[in-house]
């Protein structure tokens, strides 16, 4: 069974995000495997719906044949979850998310997290119970949109 938070698996998505300059995220199973990995292609496939987390849980799915995933599956997010994702997450039966930085070091970027992420699991709590730990290994990615971003 996976421990989470696992400091591995956020580092490989943060330092993609470094260097691809996209916000990454991943499904995680049960023995701590990446099973996808998604990043942000709203722009690339003008398609709004296109956010890393979505793309993985999409890709997770289409993977393992399935509309809803195992038991112990997670997802990763460089990124705190939008309301779309955050969604899609309890949708999709993901267990936790576990994500790095939050809106404010969005920069001068839009705040997609206008809802919090902690706050449409709570609503969605009645359709599936979705664990979340917050700003994990928030030191590694807050500067990104200050710097990359302007």
């Amino acid at each position: 069974m996976c421990q989470h938070p696992n400091g591995k698996i956020m580092t490989e998505l943060i330092q993609k995000q470094w260097r691809k300059h996209s916000i990454f995220a991943a499904v995680i199973n049960e023995k701590a495997e990446i099973i996808s990995i998604g990043k942000t292609t709203v722009t690339e496939e003008n398609d709004p719906t296109a956010h890393a987390e979505v793309n993985a849980i999409r890709q997770a799915c289409q993977f393992l044949e399935t509309d809803r995933l195992p038991s112990g599956y997670w997802l990763y997010s460089t990124f705190e979850p939008c309301p779309l994702c955050s969604a899609a997450a309890i949708w999709s039966g993901i267990d936790g998310i576990v994500y790095a930085n939050d809106p404010r070091f969005k920069g001068e970027l839009p705040d997609w997290s206008f809802i919090k992420c902690r706050t449409m699991l709570e609503q969605g709590a009645a359709i599936h119970q979705v664990e979340l730990i917050e700003n994990f290994m928030l030191d590694e990615i807050k500067d990104y949109f200050i710097r990359h971003i302007k």
